[in-house]
C-alpha cells in the first residue's frame, strides 16, 4: 500500500473528526483505510451527501452522551451482575437508541442512512424495568420491588427509634457524656462517655478517645436496636443482590442487539462528522465517472488557511494520460500534486472536497512517491529510495491506476537523473496508468512538450515581484527562476550577472523556446487575470444596476395599486352619499334639487404628493437605464454622478428612486452545535441557574425545538430552583417531567415558543 500519508490524508482526517461526538468514532476514522472497491467507494460517497443534503435543510441530530457499553453487556452475558451505575448508563444508552432511531426514522425520504436508524433495536420493556429500579445517578430505588420497599419503612422505622432513644439517653445523662451527640462505631451507635462513668451502662466499649479521657460505649438499651439494623441492612443487601441478578439477566437476553446499536450508532456518528466538516468547510461531494476522466474546479486545499489559500483548476482528460508540472521552487507543484491525490482518496472515504465541481475517476490504487524521508527511516541514500520506491510502484501499477511522482529521481548526477527520469516516464506510458509528476529537469520538460499523450503544465511566477503566485496553469512550461530569485539575496550582483552568463552559453534552442513560451503564457495569464477582474466588476455593477429597475419598477407599481385604491374608495364614498340623499328625498322637487346637486359636483382623485429632491438622491436619469447619485441643484439644473461620470440634466428629468439601505456585510455563520440536553446534578442552586441560562439562550437560538434538563431527584431543591426559574423565562412554551425513557422526574423537558 501506499504511503498516504506523504500526501497529508491523516491530517484531514484529524480535520474530519473533530466533528464526532463518539469517541469510538474518531477512532474509526483515523483508522478507516482507503477501499478501492467501487460499491464501497459509491456507498461513502452517497452516505455523506444524503446526511450533507439534510444539514442544508437545517436537519440535526445529536450524538452527544453515546457512550461505548460493550464491555458492560458482555458482562451482563458471563451472568455477572451488573451494579446501579452501569444499569443506569444502560437506560441512558437505550434512550439515546430511541431518540437517534425515532429522529431519523421520521425524515420524510428515501434514504440509504436510514437503514442505519431501521437497525437500532430498542426494547421499552427492558428499559422500564431499568427505571424502576434504579435513578438517573444509579442509585437503587427503595420501592424498586414491594419487598425492599418494607424492608426501607422497617429501616426508616428503626432510625427513628434509634434517634428518639439517643437523644432521651442524651438529656438523662449529659452529665456521664463528653460530648452530647451520638457516634458511629462499627455500624452501632454509641456514645462518648467519661472514664468514671463508662461502666455505668453496662453495654459494649469501642475504645477510648484521643485524648484518652472518655470511651466510646454502647449502652445496653442499644444493642436490640443495634442488631435489627444491621439485621435489615442485611436483608437490603440481599434483595439488592436479588434484583440486580435478576435485572442483569434480563438485560444479557438483549445485550448482542444493543452492542450491534452502538456500531450502527458510531457509523451514523461518522457520516454525519463527514458531513458536517463539508458543510462548515463549504466543501461538495464529487461525483464518480467511469471513463478516467479526472476533474476539479477551483479546489483549496484543506490545510492551508482559507484567507490565503489560491483556488486552482485541475483537469486530466483524453487525449492525455498524464500531467507533468513544473516551474520554480516553493510555488505550488508538489501542493498541486498533493491536492490531486488527497481529492482521489477523501472522496473515496466519503469525504467531501472544497471545490465548486469534482469528477473523480474509479482507480484500483493511487501510487505514491514523495520524499518524506523515508532514506533515514531506511538507511538508504535518498537516491536509493526513491528508485526502490518507484521500482515497487512500477511492478504493481496498470493502466487503471494513478502514480503521483514528485521530482522524478534526484539525489545524483543530474545528466544520469534526466536519463532514468526519461526512462521512467516512457514506461509509465506504456502501463497507460495515470500520473501526475513534477520537474525541475528540461529534458522532461521537452519531452512532455512534444508528447501528446502528456498535459505540460506550471506554476506561476510573478517576475515583477520575484514570487510565486501559486496558480496552476495547464498548457504552459515553467522555469526555476533560481537566478532571478537569488538576484533578491546576493549583496553582489556580479554573481548574478555571471550566473546568466554561464547560463546562456550551455542554453540550446529549445530552451530559448521553451523560455519564449513560458514568458509569453506568463503575460498571457496576466492579462487573463486582468479582464477577469474587469469581467467581474463589470457584471456586479449590471447586477446593482438590475435591481436597482426592479426596486424601481415595484415601488412605481406599489403607488400605481396605492392610487388606484384610493379613487375608488373616494367614488364609493359619493356613491353611498348619493343613496343616503335618495332616501330622503319626499317630492319631485326634492329630487330635481338633489340632481342639480349632483350634477355640480366634482370629482376629483387625490392630489399626488409632490416629489422633491435633495442633493445625495438616487435617481434614475430620462428614460434610460442609468441611475445615479445627485452632487448638485441649481434651480431647475442638477448634476448626477453615474459611476463616477458627472452628468448636467434638468430636475423634471429625473425619477426618485428609493434611497439605497446600506446593509452591514455579515458573513455567513452556520449554526453551531448545541447538545439538546444539560447535566446540573450536583450544582448548587444559584450557580446551576447561571449554566442554565446560558444554554437555554444557546439552545433557542441554535433552533432547537425541545430540550433535556437533568438534575436528578435528591432533596428536590435543584429541580423546584430549575422549574422555579423556567416561568420566568420569556423563551419557554411549557415544561415537565420527561417520560419513562427521557429519565422521568429526575429531568424537566423544556419546549420553546
Amino acid at each position: 500500500m501506499s504511503n498516504y500519508n506523504a500526501i497529508d490524508l491523516a491530517k484531514v482526517k484529524e480535520l474530519v473528526l473533530e466533528y464526532c461526538a463518539i469517541e469510538d468514532s474518531k477512532t474509526f476514522i483515523l483508522e478507516e483505510e482507503v477501499d478501492f472497491n467501487p460499491l464501497v467507494i459509491k456507498n461513502n460517497l452517497k452516505q455523506t451527501r444524503e446526511a450533507l443534503e439534510l444539514l442544508n435543510d437545517n436537519f440535526s441530530v445529536s450524538f452527544d452522551g453515546i457512550e461505548n457499553l460493550n464491555e458492560v453487556f458482555e458482562k451482563a452475558e458471563k451472568d455477572i451482575p451488573l451494579n446501579g451505575v452501569e444499569l443506569s448508563k444502560i437506560l441512558a444508552f437505550h434512550n439515546h437508541c430511541k431518540r437517534v432511531k425515532t429522529k431519523i426514522g421520521s425524515i420524510d425520504k428515501d434514504l440509504s442512512i436510514k437503514d442505519y436508524a431501521d437497525s437500532v433495536y430498542v426494547n421499552d420493556s427492558l428499559a422500564a424495568r431499568i427505571d424502576k429500579v434504579v435513578d438517573y445517578n444509579g442509585n437503587i430505588k427503595e420501592d424498586a420491588s414491594p419487598e425492599l420497599a418494607s424492608i426501607f419503612r422497617r429501616i426508616n422505622r428503626n432510625s427513628n427509634n434509634i434517634r428518639s432513644a439517643s437523644a432521651s439517653f442524651i438529656a438523662k445523662n449529659a452529665a456521664y457524656l463528653q460530648e452530647n451527640s451520638s457516634f458511629d462505631r462499627n455500624d452501632r451507635t454509641a456514645f462518648l462517655l467519661k472514664n468514671s462513668a463508662k461502666n455505668k451502662f453496662n453495654g459494649y466499649q469501642y475504645g477510648t478517645s484521643a485524648s484518652g479521657l472518655a470511651t466510646y460505649v454502647e449502652p445496653e438499651q442499644f444493642i436490640e436496636l443495634n442488631n435489627e439494623k444491621l439485621s435489615l441492612e442485611n436483608e437490603k443487601l440481599e434483595e439488592v443482590n436479588r434484583i440486580l441478578k435478576e435485572l442483569t439477566a434480563y438485560v444479557s437476553y438483549d445485550s448482542e442487539s444493543y452492542i450491534l446499536n452502538f456500531e450502527s450508532l458510531m457509523k451514523l456518528d461518522v457520516v454525519f462528522a463527514k458531513a458536517e466538516y463539508g458543510y462548515y468547510k463549504a466543501g461538495i461531494i464529487a461525483d464518480i465517472n467511469e471513463d478516467k476522466t479526472l476533474f476539479i474546479k477551483d479546489i483549496a486545499h484543506p490545510l492551508i488557511d482559507p484567507k490565503t489559500v489560491v483556488t486552482n483548476t485541475y483537469s486530466l482528460h483524453e487525449p492525455y494520460q498524464g500531467i507533468v508540472i513544473s516551474g520554480t521552487n516553493t510555488g505550488g507543484k508538489t501542493v498541486g500534486l498533493k491536492l490531486i491525490g488527497l481529492s482521489v482518496l477523501m472522496s473515496y472515504l466519503g469525504i467531501p472536497v472544497l471545490a465548486t465541481q469534482a469528477s473523480i475517476p474509479l482507480f484500483n490504487e493511487v501510487y505514491i512517491d514523495i520524499d518524506d524521508n523515508q532514506s533515514i527511516s531506511n538507511a538508504l541514500s535518498t537516491f536509493s529510495a526513491h528508485i526502490t520506491n518507484i521500482n515497487n510502484i512500477l511492478k504493481s501499477a496498470d493502466e487503471d491506476s494513478l502514480i503521483l511522482i514528485d521530482e522524478l529521481i534526484s539525489g545524483t548526477d543530474p545528466k544520469e537523473a534526466q536519463a532514468i527520469s526519461l526512462a521512467i516516464l516512457e514506461r509509465i506510458l506504456e502501463l497507460r496508468s495515470k500520473f501526475v509528476i513534477t520537474t525541475h529537469y528540461d529534458d522532461i520538460k521537452q519531452f512532455a512538450y512534444n508528447n501528446e499523450k502528456i498535459l505540460l503544465s506550471s506554476v506561476g511566477f510573478d517576475l515583477e515581484k520575484l514570487r510565486p503566485t501559486y496558480r496552476y496553469l495547464e498548457n504552459s512550461v515553467g522555469v526555476s527562476n533560481a537566478i532571478d530569485i537569488a538576484s533578491r539575496y546576493f549583496d553582489d550582483q556580479g554573481i548574478i550577472t555571471k550566473a546568466r552568463e554561464y547560463l546562456d552559453i550551455n542554453k540550446t534552442r529549445e530552451d530559448e523556446l521553451l523560455d519564449k513560451l513560458s514568458k509569453e503564457i506568463s503575460e498571457n495569464e496576466a492579462l487573463k487575470e486582468s479582464l477577469n477582474e474587469e469581467i467581474v466588476k463589470n457584471e456586479t455593477l449590471n447586477d446593482e444596476l438590475t435591481k436597482e429597475k426592479e426596486a424601481f419598477e415595484k415601488e412605481k407599481s406599489t403607488l400605481y395599486e396605492k392610487y388606484k385604491n384610493e379613487l375608488n374608495e373616494y367614488i364609493d364614498e359619493i356613491k353611498d352619499k348619493a343613496r343616503e340623499k335618495l332616501d330622503q328625498l319626499a317630492d319631485v322637487k326634492e329630487e330635481k334639487t338633489f340632481i342639480k346637486e349632483v350634477e355640480e359636483l366634482k370629482i376629483e382623485a387625490p392630489e399626488p404628493e409632490e416629489v422633491t429632491f435633495e442633493v445625495g438622491d438616487n435617481v434614475k436619469v430620462g428614460e434610460s437605464s442609468q441611475s445615479g447619485e445627485i452632487t448638485e441643484i441649481n434651480g431647475n439644473n442638477v448634476s448626477v454622478n453615474i459611476n463616477g461620470l458627472i452628468v448636467k440634466t434638468k430636475l423634471d428629468n429625473l425619477i426618485k428612486l428609493p434611497k439605497k439601505v446600506k446593509k452591514e456585510y455579515k458573513p455567513r455563520q452556520r449554526m453551531q452545535r448545541v447538545s439538546s440536553e444539560i447535566n446540573l446534578v450536583g450544582e448548587r442552586v444559584e450557580e446551576a441557574l447561571v449554566l442554565l441560562d446560558n444554554y437555554l439562550d444557546n439552545a433557542y437560538g441554535s433552533g432547537l425545538k425541545t430540550v433535556k434538563i437533568i438534575h436528578g431527584f435528591g432533596t428536590g431543591q435543584l429541580r423546584n430552583g430549575i422549574r422555579a426559574h423556567l416561568k420566568k423565562s420569556k423563551i419557554v412554551a411549557e415544561f415537565g417531567n420527561g417520560d419513562t425513557y427521557d429519565g422521568g422526574s429526575n429531568v424537566t423537558m423544556v419546549k420553546f415558543r
